[in-house]
């Protein structure tokens, strides 16, 4: 210590006082000096402690009393002063304003040291050093509590049993893991579960232990749910049937009750899962450790859905301060360098900020959009929701959870085969569980909803869902018919089709030795990119394709692909050629391997097909061999594709779409698969488990199912789909249209261009941009229509604008009766409003209005007198909605609306504000405090300024105001002035767009909607607005909100 400043303290009056009670002077000399070294809220703290360990004097005149009271305390407090440390004086390095704040409020002098040492010899940026003493601190007082309850713990007498065991497993098990097990009776159960969890990495003990202990004592739970009966009794239960089971009086007894034997046969399952559990983690222990290490957050925070989701508000709350703190540093920063303070933040826990891909092409909107919605806790809420989905599933396919049941048997006898124990092909249980309850929840949601557009026609957004391609069965409708009629459209133009099925190395499967920890969504991004390369090579060749692909997981979750492409038949052998040499040029050893074996192979796979056929003819199922003895099969398989043929009843047979049917079909709903057997498990497609599973695994892994190479923009056909009606002036316009209304696809990609056309299309899809489109001022687009390229024409598809609503609102607005008084209220101007044309409802101010105002439940009353209101210029409020007249038109709008409308104006006005205060305009005369004196005017002009007269000399006005001299310039019409600019500039934007936010930030915090104004009260305290905070925290004279504590200032004890 003697190398680094010290700080001492003053001992406060209130602890000086405290210590009067301590009649040793010594004591109470050494007590003083010794709580010198802490801050006052410890001196307070430690002076307590220090006063209930003096013994009190006994009243009784027989007892025997202590010759000093304090010397249990004083020996205490030695103690105390022997582990503490001198606080350093931090004033003497070059840590930031707000660190050295922070660093304040850590009252353990240990600690406040730990951390002071760390700012200096990591030399951390100045932007997070704040951030890093808060989290370091309450990460170091949770660690300071858990040793005083485990210290407790070590005070209380422990069993020779849990002793012998706790030194059995050599500490290799964590305590929370040991209070689960120690329920268990039987010693060498225990004693067995120990020791094989003290092979499991200590993140994942918890994780197996429960899952033991659910597997170990269900029938616990099926007679507790059956008869009510409680633990104890059930144990009773069981040692009074076990003794009737054995006790021989010349017959032997039958047992009248089997749930011994449940049992029994639980415990053994629940060992036999254990036994396997740690067989799969064994040589997994290197991966297993990285996955760990990599954890994006505490376990206990990652384990539980509901703390993940509150943890994004601490998170949120972080960013501000540290965005705060950036203010008070580095006022001369933009939004691009807080952006990059930010993006490394967002890093350490594995999230990537808005535009980041944009790298060096950055723009300040995009980074202030970003840096908005690094704030909002419910961004960061569906960000970590995704990081803790993957994360958890990463575990169970480490575990051994994801994949085929290595350890079902089959029953000759019966000719079955054992149900799945525990473990699921595709994804795991857990997020298949996940998966179904958000399909549920959002069900619910879109039932408690409804639409309504601007003329008050009101649909169910569960009906409207339904209609659209979120359906399933549409969905595979028009997936079914885009490749029959690609197929259709192939054949007419001589192109051959070829199916390949392609899959990632084995670095990629959990299921082989040589995995490397990799994820689904690496093995997509693997193949994405190698396809990437493959489609580049072909486009520099000119080499004609199109096609579909189709990507779902292997049973163990890891990425494949079949797809199906279709070219001149002169270019098949290179494109099977050119696809196997960029899918199979990593990992090439395997090749060369199975070369050398090739002839084995082969034997092997003739053997397979003698066998498949004889079950075949049994009618037994047997998973028909494919033909992988190429060295290539494993990874990359091509198949030439017949063309369909006609049958004899005019119909379609065989041919590419027929043969990609069943991975559509299987990808989406499995319609037409009921007496199909699924090639990965080689079990039948079932509703439960054909559909959730994969679904589920592309929804957790974020992987797109389908795509469609070389294919026109489908979103011209699901658009003109929605009309209707004939087109009049545009013929070819109309004539896609009508292809895409009678289901002709191959038509409509024959009018638009044929396969390969990309940008170079006529018809477009237009846009509607909206600035400040969300709570994120991001500009949002909204498909309107159909735009020819070659034609002045654009058709307007989507012709009303809906809005959602509680369902039942506009049935409930019909009948309600209303209240002119409480309802109808005239709208001041700090209420919310200003809207644009197309934010907004707009019709015209007539009949069909007075029709409006009596539909949302006004009265003919009412409607006379709001109608007087709103021509007058007034707007009203009625409903959450503000209804008002704007060039001639009734406009409505909603609260969302109103707020983005509400930033939109108060950046505009704060901008001009700022634009004004710190410009001059011409011709504008300011008065100001003279520099001059009265001695050095005439007397008579002492004399004149003195009865409160002007005096002029030169260009300058001089008058008395009070005791002092003031002038302003005098006026001279003949004198021209060039005129100021009154647009504000986008510096005067962007300080108006931060103090806004900001101040929105804290009004958010207090539960409001909106930024509130400052209260001024006669004879109170004024109320400072979250507008007025803003600019003073901007302007360095006031701390962010999370500062302002009385508690943690140490101003409150």
């Amino acid at each position: 210590m003697s190398l680094w400043p010290t700080l001492s303290f003053d001992v406060i009056t209130a602890v000086s006082t405290m210590v009067e009670t301590v009649d040793n002077v010594e004591h109470k000399e050494n007590l003083l000096s010794g709580l010198s070294r802490f801050t006052p809220y410890m001196q307070y703290k430690m002076a307590k402690q220090y006063l209930a360990k003096v013994q009190q004097h006994n009243d009784v005149w027989y007892k025997d009393e202590p010759i000093n009271p304090s010397d249990e305390a004083n020996a205490w407090f030695y103690d105390v002063l022997k582990n503490a440390e001198y606080r350093i004086d931090v004033s003497f390095f070059k840590l930031s304003k707000p660190a050295k704040s922070a660093l304040k409020k850590v009252h353990n002098n240990n600690h406040h040291n730990y951390i002071v040492r760390d700012l200096i010899s990591s030399n951390r940026k100045a932007s997070i050093q704040a951030s890093f003493v808060r989290r370091t601190a309450e990460t170091l007082s949770f660690t300071e509590k858990q040793r005083e309850v485990f210290a407790q713990k070590k005070l209380q007498p422990s069993s020779d049993e849990t002793a012998f065991l706790q030194k059995l497993v050599g500490g290799e098990v964590t305590s929370s893991v040991r209070s689960i097990i120690d329920a268990i009776d039987d010693t060498a159960e225990k004693e067995f579960v120990y020791k094989c969890l003290s092979k499991v990495p200590k993140p994942l003990q918890m994780r197996v232990a429960k899952r033991f202990i659910d597997k170990y004592e269900p029938s616990i739970k099926r007679y507790k749910q059956k008869c009510n009966e409680t633990t104890e009794q059930y144990t009773d239960r069981i040692a009074l049937q076990s003794a009737e089971l054995y006790q021989f009086d010349g017959t032997t007894k039958k047992p009248t009750n089997t749930n011994i034997f449940d049992s029994i046969r639980d415990h053994r399952n629940a060992n036999q899962w254990l036994l396997r559990t740690i067989k799969t983690l064994k040589p997994r222990l290197t991966i297993l450790k990285q996955i760990t290490d990599s954890m994006p957050l505490p376990w206990h925070i990652l384990a539980n859905v509901d703390k993940t989701k509150k943890h994004a508000e601490v998170l949120a709350r972080e960013v501000t301060d540290i965005l705060n703190d950036l203010r008070i540093e580095n006022p001369s920063w933009g939004a691009l360098d807080k952006f990059d303070v930010i993006s490394q933040y967002a890093e350490n826990f594995g999230v990537t900020l808005f535009a980041a891909e944009k790298g060096i092409y950055l723009t300040e909107p995009d980074a202030e959009v970003s840096l908005l919605k690094a704030q909002c806790y419910k961004w960061w809420g569906r960000k970590l929701k995704n990081i803790r989905r993957r994360y958890l599933e990463h575990l169970e396919i480490a575990t051994g959870e994801v994949g085929k049941d290595l350890f079902a048997k089959y029953d000759k006898k019966k000719g079955t085969k054992a149900v799945r124990k525990g473990i699921n092909a595709y994804c795991s249980y857990q997020a298949l569980n996940e998966y179904k309850a958000d399909r549920e929840r959002g069900k619910r949601y879109l039932e408690s909803l409804e639409l309504v557009n601007e003329q008050n026609d009101v649909i169910s957004l569960m009906k409207a869902v339904e209609a659209g391609i979120a359906n399933p069965e549409n969905m595979r409708n028009e997936l079914m018919l885009r490749i029959r009629e690609t197929e259709e459209l192939a054949d007419e133009m001589g192109y051959v089709g070829g199916f390949y099925n392609i899959t990632a190395p084995s670095r990629f499967h959990a299921n082989s030795p040589k995995w490397d920890g990799s994820t689904p969504k690496d093995a997509s991004n693997y193949l994405n990119k190698l396809y990437s390369q493959a489609r580049a090579k072909l486009d520099r060749l000119e080499i004609p394709y199109f096609g579909v692909r189709v990507a779902e997981p292997h049973a163990d979750g890891c990425t494949h692909w079949h797809m199906l492409l279709w070219m001149p038949a002169r270019y098949y052998d290179k494109v099977n050629h050119l696809l196997r040499r960029y899918f199979t040029r990593d990992d090439r050893e395997v090749f060369f391997q199975r070369f050398k074996n090739r002839k084995h192979y082969r034997r092997k796979y003739k053997h397979n097909r003698k066998i498949w056929g004889l079950n075949k003819s049994k009618g037994i199922y047997t998973k028909a061999p494919v033909k992988n003895y190429f060295p290539s099969s494993p990874r990359y398989t091509a198949m030439k594709m017949e063309p369909a043929k006609i049958g004899k009843d005019g119909k379609r047979i065989g041919g590419a779409a027929a043969y990609i049917a069943k991975y559509v079909s299987k990808n989406i709903d499995g319609f037409g698969l009921a007496n199909e057997y699924d090639a990965e498990t080689g079990e039948k497609f079932t509703q439960s488990a054909l559909v959730n599973p994969v679904k589920a695994w592309a929804s957790t892994w974020g992987i797109r199912q389908f795509q469609f190479q070389k294919s026109p923009a489908i979103t011209i056909w699901r658009e003109l789909r929605r009309v209707r009606e004939e087109i009049q002036g545009n013929e070819e316009l109309e004539q896609v249209r009508k292809a895409a209304d009678q289901g002709d696809f191959k038509t409509f990609v024959t009018l638009m261009g044929g396969f390969g056309i990309g940008r170079n299309a006529r018809f477009k899809p237009v846009y509607e941009y909206t600035e400040y489109g969300n709570q994120y001022a991001e500009c949002v687009k909204r498909i309107k229509g159909i735009e020819d390229l070659h034609e002045p024409c654009t058709l307007i598809t989507r012709v009303h604008t809906w809005q959602k609503q509680i369902i039942g609102t506009a049935a409930a607005n019909d009948n309600t009766a209303v209240n002119g008084v409480q309802d109808a209220n005239n709208v001041g101007s700090a209420d919310l409003s200003w809207s644009s044309g197309n934010n907004c409802t707009p019709c015209t101010v007539g009949d069909r209005d007075e029709l409006l105002l009596d539909m949302i439940g006004f009265t003919k009353k009412q409607i006379e007198k709001v109608k007087k209101d709103l021509l007058a210029g007034k707007r009203i409020r009625r409903n959450g909605q503000i209804y008002l007249i704007r060039n001639g038109n009734l406009l409505i709008l909603d609260e969302e609306k109103q707020l983005i409308e509400h930033r939109k104006q108060a950046v505009d006005s704060i901008a001009l504000t700022e634009m004004q205060k710190q410009q001059k305009l011409a011709g504008d005369q300011h008065s100001e405090l003279s520099k001059a004196s009265l001695y050095d005017f005439a007397p008579e002009h002492v004399k004149q300024l003195k009865n409160g007269g002007n005096v002029v000399i030169g260009n300058r006005v001089y008058y008395m105001q009070g005791h002092e001299l003031h002038s302003f310039e005098k006026l001279d019409l003949n004198k021209q002035r060039p005129a100021g600019n009154t647009t504000p500039t986008e510096k005067h934007y962007q300080y108006a767009r931060e103090l806004y936010d900001l101040a929105n930030s804290y009004a958010k915090l207090d539960g409001r909607a909106m930024p509130s104004d400052t209260q001024f009260k006669k004879g109170h305290a004024d109320i400072i607005g979250d507008l007025d905070l803003a600019r003073l925290v901007l302007a360095g004279e006031a701390t962010a909100v999370s500062d302002n504590d009385w508690w943690a200032l140490d101003l409150m004890a």
